[in-house]
């Protein structure tokens, strides 16, 4: 049934006239939005209040009106998910449906039936939250999810090879942007990383899969890099040896040019101390630095810099920091073992306390604004799984994925892969490489990774 708000305004006037105005409809059955197959319904637990303003002493009636924003009941990832997770949507709501339904979006099958679990009510909203999980659709296809009183679900996708073919679009656009030079420093050096990190998996599966090292080469001989400077200046360096460490088995000449070429934009460019970021991007490549070449005078470096590295766990929450620690931790060659206990350490109580700090990523608790430091935890969870191979971690960075993608009270999408390339790069290899390797599951057995 359809929700009306039956308003009247009277208005004193010379013959006292009564005018009777505004009767707004809003919908509460599922409706479909256009060619992607969106089946949504409006859900008054979720929708803001109305509000209009007094009638005064006008020519004609003045109505204002705040529409409530449309939020569906049922809160999916609107983009999709793999067959192989656990796949379950988000109600929050001032009551809960006894059972919801999965429909086929091109059949109108219905293929699943469930009961909402994981019931809780927050007495500070006055509203329950649940789970409708709906782990048995293993198919590809498109569905979506209705329940009595909360209405219908946008439309999913579900497929086997979902996170996979994710990576490869991605990766695929990224070396056509970096060939074309139409990136940043960071996003080069972010592809590169997920290449180095997984491609004895990922890349030995696709016969046409894209040549990263030839994109980066590519920019790197374009690129003016004695003209970049402060952070870039670093990056570049990070780029550069990192290159000449995965290209050595294809030109052993043109690969120790760029490590060589590394080095010298390294000692070219002295370090601000009073700038942070500045800081951050140096200790990347100094790490880069000593994991390719072995050289101790970067190795000395990075031990004065313990006491920065050291000092706090949010020091992780950049980038820089991160995948510095992660290069230096993996290095074959001789490391400062207290240093690498510390920073070890750091990461991984980092991770523990986001884990328990469920309230992170919570439908109900986290906005869009969150969505940046969103990416970020993701990464350290994918950083700290590694090392450490556990579900929890696994499920938070699924987690976090799926509440941008619209599994969320606010109603918003952040499509990671437009908006911030480099970390969707980062997110989604690991993600591939779980997809791949069966390890979406939480059944999947726990796997300690001695490689670093």
């Amino acid at each position: 049934m359809h929700k009306t708000f039956f308003q009247r305004s009277k208005i004193a006037g010379l013959f006292s006239a009564i005018i009777t105005a505004a009767l707004f409809f809003l919908p509460s059955c599922g409706f479909d939005m256009g060619d992607d197959n969106f089946a949504m319904s409006y859900n008054p637990a979720l929708a803001g209040n109305t509000e209009s303003e007094t009638p005064s002493m006008e020519e004609s009636p003045k109505l204002e009106y705040s529409m409530p924003e449309m939020v569906p009941g049922v809160l999916v990832d609107r983009d999709g998910y793999s067959s192989n997770e656990v796949k379950f949507a988000n109600v929050f709501s001032e009551k809960l449906p006894d059972e919801y339904y999965v429909y086929d979006t091109e059949t109108g099958e219905r293929v699943y039936v469930g009961t909402p679990e994981e019931v809780f009510f927050d007495e500070e909203a006055s509203k329950y939250s649940a789970k409708l999980i709906f782990e048995n659709i293993e198919g590809s296809g498109r569905y979506y999810i209705y329940a009595d009183g909360l209405g219908s679900s946008y439309s999913f996708q579900v497929s086997e090879n979902y996170y996979r073919d994710i990576y490869w679009n991605l990766i695929s656009s990224e070396c056509d942007r970096i060939k074309n030079e139409d990136v940043s420093p960071w996003e080069v050096y972010s592809v590169l990383y997920s290449y180095e990190r997984y491609k004895d998996v990922l890349y030995a599966l696709k016969e046409d899969a894209p040549d990263v090292l030839g994109a980066v080469g590519n920019w790197i001989s374009k690129t003016d890099l004695d003209a970049l400077n402060g952070a870039d200046c670093y990056i570049s360096v990070a780029i550069l040896s990192k290159f000449g460490f995965n290209y050595k088995n294809v030109d052993q000449t043109l690969a120790t040019e760029c490590i060589q070429k590394a080095s010298a934009l390294y000692k070219e460019h002295p370090l601000s101390a009073e700038n942070d970021t500045e800081k951050q991007a140096a200790f990347l490549a100094l790490a880069e630095l000593y994991r390719t070449s072995a050289t101790r005078s970067y190795a000395t470096e990075i031990l004065g810099m313990k006491d920065y590295l050291t000092a706090e766990r949010e020091i992780y929450d950049s980038r820089y920091i991160l995948y510095g620690a992660m290069g230096y931790m993996t290095t074959r060659h001789s490391v400062d073992r207290s240093l690498c206990d510390d920073l070890m350490e750091n990461l991984l109580y980092k991770c523990r306390d986001m884990n328990d700090d469920k309230k992170l990523i919570e439908t109900d608790k986290a906005s869009s604004a969150d969505k940046e430091l969103l990416l970020v935890y993701a990464q350290q969870f994918a950083a700290m799984n590694y090392i450490l191979d556990g579900y929890e971690y696994n499920e938070q960075i699924l987690n976090i994925r799926h509440f941008l993608s619209g599994r969320n009270t606010q109603g918003f999408v952040c499509d990671i892969v437009d908006e911030y390339p480099s970390d969707a790069v980062a997110i989604y290899a690991w993600l591939a490489w779980l997809e791949n390797n069966g390890k979406l599951d939480p059944s999947a057995p726990v796997i300690w990774n001695y490689s670093w």
